[in-house]
């Protein structure tokens, strides 16, 4: 089921309440709500949106009773509901909740995003990317949640903040990986310097920084160019069994629930992005783990021998 698909059953009421309450804790259910607050002041060049809007609302909602929506449907699902209308007319050019300008603002979902300078940035699968644009020469910082490549213009300088550090730049490329207490930085050509709370860490390239929980670790990798992800591929070296689940489900859009299965255990290897079946068999095999996969492949169950 696509983005858009989740979203229409879930304005319909025809989610079951296990994929309802899945959807509501999801980045796109996010992305609508953060949509809606912002619509108001939302303006299209080609477009008199106010209007459109309007209009589109007496269409919708004039033919109430053909439509399966909730009987007493509220103003922000409307909002919703034109919102799906309205992306579905291509009035957002890219992936909708993609990238959006949000007063002076860049907020970005996956994809590539070229900021202000003319640097690349390419996010992985639930990462997004946050900056101002009409401020950029003054404040150069991109706020990022999840993971992403950095591909910098030589000689630009700016700072990408996470929750648990921030990496200056100039002129290289590195990818930068966020996930909760999951924390970690490559350097592929130039030279990063990553700040903690705890430390400074100037990181040349083929080298990384990790942080997980209270733990720091770094360590070299063999000659690369960019992150295997790019490639369609995620790889992991000693890292808890519990990220490399979570990464599977970003990836594939699935749940994964364990029983008895130590999810502290260092996994090292990968697992592709284009077959499910073989990406599980390619973690739960090294460790000696049973799976199950729901026909749906929404839920993977994993235990113990």
């Amino acid at each position: 089921m696509n983005k858009e698909e989740k979203i229409r059953k879930w304005l319909a009421g025809e989610l079951s309440e296990t994929e309802k309450n899945k959807f509501e804790l999801s980045s796109e259910f996010v992305e609508i709500k953060r949509l809606l607050e912002a619509v108001k002041s939302f303006k299209a060049p080609d477009y008199g949106i106010d209007t459109e809007l309007n209009k589109l609302s007496k269409n919708i909602f004039h033919q109430q009773k053909t439509i399966n929506f909730y009987k007493k449907i509220s103003p922000l699902l409307k909002i919703a509901a034109i919102l799906i209308f309205v992306i579905g007319t291509s009035l957002f050019s890219y992936k909708y909740f993609s990238k959006i300008n949000i007063k002076g603002e860049w907020f970005a979902e996956q994809g590539e995003v070229y900021l202000p300078d003319s640097s690349l940035v390419i996010l992985n699968s639930g990462s997004r990317l946050r900056y101002s644009i009409d401020n950029w020469a003054n404040e150069r910082n991109v706020q990022l949640e999840g993971e992403a490549f950095f591909k910098v213009k030589k000689g630009s300088l700016f700072n990408v903040s996470t929750e648990n550090g921030t990496v200056e730049v100039l002129g290289t490329e590195f990818d930068v990986k966020d996930w909760g207490s999951y924390y970690e930085v490559t350097c592929y050509t130039g030279l990063v310097k990553v700040n903690t709370s705890e430390k400074s860490v100037l990181l040349k390239p083929n080298s990384v920084f990790r942080n997980i929980g209270e733990n720091d670790t770094e360590y070299t990798i063999s000659n690369q160019s960019e992150p295997t992800w790019l490639k369609g591929e995620s790889t992991f070296k000693s890292v808890p069994l519990v990220y490399v689940f979570e990464e599977l489900e970003r990836q594939y859009e699935t749940s994964v629930k364990t029983i008895n299965v130590d999810l502290n255990q260092l996994f090292t290897g990968s697992f592709s992005h284009d077959n499910l079946e073989l990406s599980i068999e390619a973690i739960t095999i090294p460790i000696n783990l049973d799976y199950k996969i729901k026909k749906n492949k929404n839920i993977i169950t994993v235990e113990d021998k």
